[in-house]
């Protein structure tokens, strides 16, 4: 059984009423084998920009990695939180406007974030769910919502929206090729790293820094959905996520045939963006 047969069987091994998914069995591991953990945040609320193929591009590089992977929903936003369970809490893009109400629910559980990520843990959040980490959130409206605080960041909503390619590389020198919607600006505190400077596109607000990370908590303008196209950034991250379990896993590392279509798709991206970087393409914002 092929790397990928691997995964169908995963996803086809998988109910919609089921709250985990795991590919231990496919990849011949034990039960109760320690692999990297991941709790899916509030998937019928942030659930724009192909969160859910986010999922199962981790799902997937894990079982070309050969390291088990667990994948548990938080559905409400009142259910218990795993943070002694998970290394990773993942919160896909959703609407802006669910972010006072997310905002007011992770309120008392603040510390427990702040202590998640000092231990390591890993806690990744795309496109407008960014604000959830953000100190605060203004909107055109001038009501103010205070997030986590974990990110030195502040979000400020615009009255208009903007769509465009984003090609972004990393502190760690990965090249992260993505699309970027949004309807708000972000900006940094002195001091505050980003996620990456931008090769192409917008970013925060059009300075030149794209998104905000610091230690194991990250935030990426970047969609896509950006885990499955961007293998090498999912493999990055799977693999802080084994660290933050304990396990070694960099002796695990994928070959260019294994994610030759991913591959093959970016690079036709990146000539397309480069084409407008150069004016032979002219792109209305």
């Amino acid at each position: 059984m092929s790397s990928f047969e691997r995964f169908l069987a995963v996803r086809a091994g998988s109910r919609k009423d089921q709250k985990t998914l795991r590919n231990h069995e496919v990849l011949g591991a034990s039960a109760d084998a320690r692999g990297i953990r991941v709790a899916w945040m509030y998937p019928d609320v942030l659930n724009l920009h192909g969160g859910r193929g986010d999922l199962m591009g981790i799902m997937h590089i894990a079982c070309l990695l050969n390291i088990p992977c667990e994948i548990r929903r938080v559905d409400t936003l009142i259910e218990e939180i795993p943070f002694d369970w998970a290394d990773l809490l993942f919160f896909p893009s959703g609407d802006l406007a669910a972010v006072p109400d997310i905002d007011r629910a992770l309120a008392p559980r603040a510390e427990a974030f702040r202590a998640f990520a000092e231990r390591g843990g890993m806690i990744v959040a795309v496109g407008s769910s960014g604000a959830v980490l953000a100190k605060k959130t203004t909107f055109h409206d001038g009501a103010v919502s205070e997030g986590l605080g974990l990110l030195d960041m502040e979000v400020t909503q615009r009255t208009n929206s903007f769509g465009d390619d984003l090609w972004i590389e990393t502190a760690d020198g990965l090249e992260v090729i993505a699309t970027q919607v949004t309807m708000a600006d972000v900006t940094l505190g002195e001091g505050q790293a980003p996620f990456g400077k931008i090769i192409y596109g917008r970013g925060n607000c059009g300075d030149g820094r794209e998104g905000a990370q610091t230690g194991s908590v990250i935030f990426t303008h970047c969609l896509g959905p950006v885990l499955t196209k961007n293998p090498r950034f999912t493999e990055w991250l799977i693999k802080r996520c084994a660290s933050a379990a304990g396990l070694d896993a960099s002796d695990r590392t994928l070959d260019d045939g294994q994610i030759g279509m991913e591959l093959a798709a970016l690079e036709d991206v990146r000539t397309f963006v480069n084409k407008k970087r150069n004016g032979e393409i002219h792109w209305k914002k």
